[in-house]
Formats: C-alpha cells, structure tokens, sequence
C-alpha cells in the first residue's frame, strides 16, 4: 500500500468535516461523521460504504491530484453518505445525490473522474480486437482465464490475449 503523510490524511479529514459542517448547516440535520481510510485500490478513487458509514480513498490518486482531490472526490463521497442517511437506497448518482452535489456543495455532479491512472501501480494484461491493443487489468485477466469474455466497446469483437 502507498505511503501517505499525516499532513495529507489530516487535509483530506478536515475536507470530509467541512463538508459535514457545510451539510449540516444547509439541511439543518445533524449527521454522525464517517469512518475515513485510505485504503482504496484499483482506478477508483473513492467509494463509500454505506451500512458502515466509512469513506474509502485512494492514497495515490489522492497524493497526484490533491486540490482538486479535496474539492470534488471527497464532496462526491460524503453526498453518497449523506444520501442514504437522508432517503436510504437510491439510485447512486440518482436525483437525490446530485441535488445535494449541486445545492449543497455546489459542484458539478460527475459521476467520474478523469486522473491518469496510468502510473498508480496497477498490473495490466494486452489484449487485441479489431480496434487494436486494450490493456485488462490481473482481476479481469484472471477472469478470463476462468471462461469470462469481454467485448471491444468500439468494434464489438471478444478481447484475445496478446500473443508475444
């Protein structure tokens, strides 16, 4: 697991209590803060548990893109929790989440982000289709190997390991 300095944990907790803070003034609701980690791997650069009420973060998306880390993934993290605490299951990126996005943290409600990943450490596999070279990731391979098939998104074709 990525190294991460107490000064960068610190930021992203104050991040997540501000944002709280913002949330509880506007919804005039008192909610009872997260568990944070740092623990979070794959491309993903953050989720949260809902029934454990924890936020999950990724230590080196986090540390390659800090400011801009702190001001929409972890909005977009705490909204999801504050969502089920407010309506239970929704859709994850439904009506609900964005409004809370938009209205009370004013951000833009994306449902992804654009970091380069390229150099966080993940093991991938080439395969090839009509397109050309599509790298897999170990879990993906792995499933491959167990009889899973993937599909090209642009020409359609089942992705066939790279032979060297």
């Amino acid at each position: 697991m990525a190294y991460l300095s107490q000064e960068l944990k610190q930021r992203l907790q104050l991040q997540v209590n501000e944002c709280y803070q913002i949330a509880s003034r506007r919804l005039n609701t008192v909610f009872a803060e997260p568990v944070v980690q740092f623990n979070q791997r794959g491309k993903i650069a953050g989720c949260a548990l809902l029934q454990t009420n924890t936020l999950r973060f990724h230590p080196i998306i986090y540390q390659q893109n800090q400011q801009h880390f702190l001001e929409h993934v972890v909005p977009h993290e705490v909204a999801h929790l504050l969502v089920w605490h407010l309506y239970g299951k929704t859709a994850p990126h439904g009506r609900e989440w964005q409004q809370i996005m938009t209205q009370v943290f004013e951000r833009p409600a994306s449902r992804t982000h654009n970091y380069d990943v390229t150099n966080i450490g993940i093991k991938s596999i080439d395969y090839t289709c009509g397109c050309g070279e599509i790298a897999l990731t170990i879990r993906r391979h792995n499933k491959v190997l167990r009889g899973a098939q993937y599909r090209c998104k642009a020409c359609n074709e089942t992705l066939v390991a790279k032979t060297t």
